[in-house]
């Protein structure tokens, strides 16, 4: 049946959150203070639902740019207006640490959230999927699968660039096509199929050989230079990432978040600290030029072979940092006391970690998360063996979606035996 319903606000995922007849709807499309009609079934003690027509809109609603943006899943705050995505997101930090972290509001200092300084045209790597007829798109709606793009509004311009380099060139047998760029717009890819057959292979090398792309990689194979530099920061160190390697995507967006990092070590993060996913070096290179020493540790070798070129740059740095490849739980189980411990894993939490980093009675904690439900979930496991949460910062790297970063510090409570 068709109804009217009022949007009260933003919950995690990116849909309003509406009551009706006692019961809960998520609405897709909706933006806080709308009107909408939208279809519900009327089953059951919530559902999910989509805005048909918008009766009245709020305050918070604006247009939303992208032409596809009701097929495709990527921005689901695309309607509402950057003020409103903020602070739908700093509220929904508070939320899931008090709904599922037990952790009450006002109880830690909340930092105003981080604003991304471009809205729009912030991406510089993305991934791609196969869609209808050989097109390449992002995940739509559930309804929709993958919904072919022309361009993309998160797009970079080198990236946009990229894309449209190889939207119609033919990849046999590939399912994703990863892109990757630099400030100076150089590009890479990293192509997954099934099967590396010689026709893939051969398309591969033609792009790297042309100059289309500088480098890719298909599974274990390398062809040509994929691995990409940042620009050098105050402290002379130069990120590498390669498109099939985690990176992050809003590079605009980077010191900010090394700021809040530090911040969330304090003191502590000038002496022995525990970098667990370290990755290719985001926190990990501002962090050397502060600690006396650091103990990276990520699963994936060639993350730390990038890792390992950019900090030997720098000759300050000789001799502080070493590098560990292994499960972030079981090296934090067995290495040596820390003074502090600088976690970023991936969006499903950590929680094995955080057990064996609570074990170890590190003084301080900073957890850095992409998903602030899990986060709260490690919060809970961290409260039960005696830490407290002291501080967090909520910082908006992804600007039209649902997803955001939030930096907490975790303190030990003095006298605590757990």
């Amino acid at each position: 049946m068709k109804t009217a319903l009022r949007i009260r606000s933003i919950v995690h995922g990116g849909e309003g959150l509406a009551h009706h007849d006692g019961r809960v709807v998520f609405v897709r499309g909706g933006a806080p203070g709308d009107l909408v009609e939208a279809e519900i079934s009327g089953e059951g003690r919530f559902e999910h639902a989509r805005a048909i027509r918008v009766v009245e809109p709020g305050s918070a609603r604006v247009a939303a740019p992208c032409p596809i943006v009701e097929r495709c899943a990527g921005c689901p705050l695309q309607h509402v207006a950057y003020a409103g995505q903020l602070a739908a997101k700093e509220a929904l930090t508070v939320d899931a640490l008090e709904r599922i972290g037990g952790i009450a509001r006002g109880s830690y200092q909340l930092r105003p959230i981080v604003p991304s300084p471009r809205e729009l045209r912030y991406r510089r790597r993305a991934r791609l999927h196969r869609g209808p007829r050989g097109r390449w798109g992002f995940a739509g709606a559930p309804e929709e699968g993958v919904v072919p793009v022309e361009q993309c509004l998160l797009f970079e311009e080198p990236l946009q660039g990229l894309f449209e380099k190889l939207r119609g060139v033919e990849f046999p047998g590939a399912e994703d096509l990863g892109l990757d760029t630099s400030g100076a717009g150089k590009g890479a890819i990293d192509v997954r199929a099934a099967a590396a057959t010689p026709a893939l292979r051969k398309r591969i090398r033609a792009l790297v050989d042309k100059g289309v792309v500088a480098g890719a990689v298909l599974g274990e194979e390398i062809a040509g230079d994929p691995v990409l530099l940042d620009s050098a920061d105050i402290s002379g160190t130069r990120l590498r990432s390669r498109p099939d390697l985690f990176a992050q995507a809003n590079r605009s967006m980077v010191p900010a978040l090394r700021a809040a990092a530090l911040d969330a070590l304090g003191d502590a993060g000038s002496g022995r600290v525990l970098e667990l996913f370290c990755g290719t070096g985001t926190l990990t290179l501002p962090l050397l030029s502060h600690a006396q020493s650091v103990v990276g540790v990520e699963s994936s070798a060639p993350a730390l072979q990038l890792l390992r070129r950019s900090a030997d740059e720098v000759p300050a740095f000789s001799g502080k940092l070493r590098l560990v490849a292994g499960d972030a739980a079981q090296v934090a189980r067995d290495l040596p006391d820390f003074d502090a411990a600088l976690l970023d894993p991936p969006r499903t939490g950590a929680a094995e970690a955080v057990r064996a980093l609570a074990a170890a009675r590190l003084p301080v904690i900073a957890y850095v998360s992409c998903d602030a439900p899990t986060l709260a979930r490690d919060a809970k496991l961290l409260a039960s063996a005696g830490y407290r949460l002291r501080k967090a910062w909520p910082l908006d790297l992804f600007p039209q979606t649902a997803h955001f970063e939030v930096v907490a510090r975790f303190e030990r409570s003095s006298g605590s035996s757990g």
